[in-house]
């Protein structure tokens, strides 16, 4: 994978570049939500600088996030929470990440959901128009929905 640059993405965006480097994260067919989440941790911290910070299972505004990425950039320093959900086929799977990204408050801190393997294409479809003004909203996005295919 590619490595995260601080001129790269003060330029683009930590948001924008988290969101790619995502899409580009190829994970093998794993057991679990969990042994994904570990996954993309591994990946991450092998691409960011030293001084940034990657932690899974983080306690922070209330609510605990899959993982949790301290950014210090050149010109601002940032966070972004990633939420996981592997297998997004049930209607009770959705409610359940509607109600972790609520306590996450995606209209004031940024947020990738990360949607691994069979997804509902109608559940990603509500999820998309739930959270829309997140993803375009003209100005700063603050969230952004990242589907990652897995080879069985």
């Amino acid at each position: 994978m590619a490595q995260l640059e601080k001129v790269a993405v003060g330029w683009r965006g930590l948001l924008p570049s988290l969101t790619e480097f995502v899409e580009q994260w190829q994970p093998p067919s794993l057991k679990g939500e969990t042994k994904y989440r570990d996954h993309l941790l591994t990946t991450l911290r092998a691409a960011i600088p030293e001084d940034a910070k990657v932690e899974k299972e983080y306690r922070h505004r209330g609510t605990t996030i899959d993982v949790w990425l301290k950014w210090t950039g050149i010109f601002s320093s940032d966070e972004v929470a990633f939420e996981l959900k592997v297998n997004l086929k049930r209607k009770t799977d959705y409610d359940r990440l509607v109600g972790q990204l609520e306590g996450m408050e995606p209209a004031k801190y940024k947020t990738i959901v990360v949607l691994i393997g069979d997804t509902d294409p109608s559940l990603l479809g509500r999820l998309k128009e739930r959270y829309g003004k997140y993803i375009q909203n003209g100005f700063e996005n603050t969230m952004s929905i990242v589907c990652v295919p897995v080879e069985s």
